[in-house]
């Protein structure tokens, strides 16, 4: 189980603490307009007593537990507990008062405030566990959203992680449902944008321009494509310098430094292109660039080291590895370049205590292995 499995399951059980139960009594019954529940048997009900209490406050006169009470209680249980071994019985109460739980869940989360923003989500399960289409997905996805966001407003970026992965994870199921459902294509387009998968937006709000037939979100989504166009660019360019094709790479890259030349992300892309290529003079500058704007990224470090290491600049190198061993002293692959800058510089010693220490992180580098083969030799 992954941790976002792991905190929602602990979430729901939670929540199951929160309900208590009241029971009635074999010809109880319970009214709703024109219609009632006759119990034909002892039949407990769950309530959750916070929101009893909250009700009783507001009370002039203390009338006791209400309808809301108890439907509120059915459906917090439904949300949080599809195996109670009362569920049929509930869904036998709402048959015959003719009561619409699925329009009352989605009126009470279009109500709930951001300090309700959990009820939101209890309710959103409830609905999916109660008849799962991609109305509902759509419903519970978007209490999940509300969440996530709020607690990255808030600077909480795990736990929102947590509801905006889940939430990502039921927009989707909702295209499962239906693949031509309009409002599940806006909402991942932003999802995808907010987790830099530029391309996977691309295509996703492009097939939003075919589906949705409101004028207004076809508008904002043409207007966010025309925006997005170069972060596709970019996703684009940095894979085909993932994938060794770094002159198609820089065909992308360069063009957007016009814009963004103040994107370390970019430059630091353009230089490794350049790396891969051989020509690590152009590479060093725009490893140096990024450095000037993120002072310690560690990966422009690693890369500005290798530059100097493949031009002969083995102290340069050395040193660089050095400042980057101070923040993470753990990095095998540093301490092998740095090994080999002091191998090429005749510090035989001290290449040989920093593959040492390479082989104590990980026995089993090839890298290192190699490295201390070749130091056996001198």
């Amino acid at each position: 189980m992954n941790k976002r499995d792991k905190f929602f399951e602990e979430f729901y059980e939670n929540k199951r603490n929160d309900i208590s139960f009241i029971t009635i009594k074999k010809g109880a019954s319970i009214n709703f307009k024109d219609n009632i529940f006759i119990s034909d048997k002892e039949l407990d009900i769950p309530i959750r007593i916070s929101n009893l209490l909250k009700d009783i406050e507001k009370q002039k006169e203390t009338d006791g537990i209400s309808l809301n009470n108890i439907i509120d209680g059915i459906i917090y249980l439904f949300g949080s507990d599809t195996d109670f071994k009362f569920s049929e019985d509930y869904h036998r109460i709402l048959k015959e008062l003719k009561f619409d739980i699925t329009s009352y869940i989605i009126y009470c989360i279009n109500k709930f405030d951001e300090n309700e923003n959990e009820d939101g989500i209890v309710y959103g399960k409830a609905l999916i566990n109660i008849e799962e289409n991609e109305k509902t997905c759509f419903v519970y996805a978007c209490a999940l959203e509300k969440m996530g966001l709020k607690l990255y407003s808030d600077d909480k970026e795990e736990l929102s992680g947590y509801y905006l992965q889940e939430a990502n994870k039921y927009f989707e199921k909702c295209l499962d449902h239906n693949d031509k459902f309009a409002l599940a294509h806006y909402k991942l387009g932003f999802y995808y944008k907010r987790s830099q998968q530029y391309v996977k937006a691309r295509l996703i709000w492009e097939k939003h321009q075919k589906y949705d037939d409101d004028d207004l979100r076809i508008d904002e989504i043409r207007n966010e494509l025309i925006q997005l166009q170069p972060y596709v660019d970019f996703e684009n360019g940095y894979n085909f310098v993932l994938k060794d094709q770094p002159e198609k790479g820089l065909d992308l890259l360069l063009p957007l430094t016009k814009g963004f030349g103040n994107w370390w992300n970019l430059l630091f892309f353009i230089g490794l292109a350049y790396r891969v290529l051989g020509e690590y003079d152009i590479a060093e500058t725009y490893f140096e660039n990024v450095l000037k704007i993120e002072k310690n990224q560690k990966d422009a470090l690693n890369e500005l080291g290798l530059c100097k290491l493949c031009r002969g600049k083995y102290v340069e190198a050395a040193e660089l590895f050095s400042d980057l061993l101070g923040f993470d002293p753990g990095n095998c692959e540093v301490f092998c370049n740095r090994a080999v800058a002091y191998m090429h510089n005749n510090q035989i010693d001290r290449a040989k205590e920093d593959i040492q220490t390479a082989l104590k992180i990980n026995p089993n580098d090839s890298v290192a292995l190699s490295i201390k083969e070749e130091l056996e030799k001198m």
